[in-house]
């Protein structure tokens, strides 16, 4: 039983790498689901002075996912467009108390970018890419800490890199794995209060490193007039 196991799965294995094919000329829908850590943000003196808070927002993990669109214009180049959500919580360091989560930011990262595929016609394809980030970001305070304002949070944008892999079950579906790099333009973080003037609370940096994995399907879509 256990050399006909060993037997059928590399069977399969050897099976797909045969059936591993190019995304020249195809279409690809990614989806998956992974991780971030973004980097230190900055209460504004305003904050420090009202709040009683340090100076630092700590650095710190959260969730992210989406999914993409892509194109294969060679064996060994793409073009891609992702919508990617990004969230995870602000913490304040109060003086004299343990760190506290205040919030959550909740952003939105349209990426445009290319890819160069390595053994573009092997059944593991190692990548890197590059592109272009345009984020839209909105900032909720918890329940304990909402006196009635509104918080606005401006939108930023940048560009990433990203280091990634391809594993092809079939010539269409692969499984996904990607590390990409952000770095963004810092923005405001403003709290508005009714008929008072409005108060910048911090100066949010969106810059992160986020971690995923997924699946791709490939799908070569023909003329009809052909």
């Amino acid at each position: 039983m256990k050399k006909m196991f060993v037997f059928v799965f590399a069977a399969i294995l050897f099976a797909n790498i045969a059936m591993a094919d190019s995304i020249a000329d195809k279409w690809g829908i990614t989806g998956r689901i992974g991780t971030n850590y973004v980097y230190e943000s900055e209460f504004s003196g305003a904050a420090i002075g009202g709040w009683g808070v340090n100076k630092d927002i700590p650095a710190g993990w959260g969730f992210t996912g989406g999914a993409g669109l892509m194109y294969g214009i060679k064996d060994n180049v793409a073009v891609y467009f992702d919508v990617t959500y990004d969230q995870f919580n602000i913490k304040a360091n109060p003086k004299g108390q343990a760190e506290q989560t205040v919030g959550t930011v909740k952003m939105i990262d349209f990426t445009v970018g290319a890819q160069w595929r390595f053994m573009p016609k092997k059944a593991f394809v190692p990548y890197i890419g590059a592109g272009l980030d345009f984020m839209i970001n909105r900032f909720g305070f918890n329940d304990e800490y909402s006196d009635g304002s509104d918080m606005e949070a401006d939108n930023t944008y940048g560009g990433h890199l990203s280091f990634g892999a391809d594993y092809f079950l079939t010539p269409n579906i692969a499984l996904n794995a990607e590390i990409r790099g952000v770095y963004g333009t810092k923005g405001n973080i403003i709290r508005k209060y009714p008929g008072e003037q409005d108060v910048v609370a911090a100066d949010y940096n969106p810059t992160n490193i986020s971690g995923f994995v997924g699946v791709r399907f490939f799908a070569k879509l023909h003329n009809r007039f052909e």
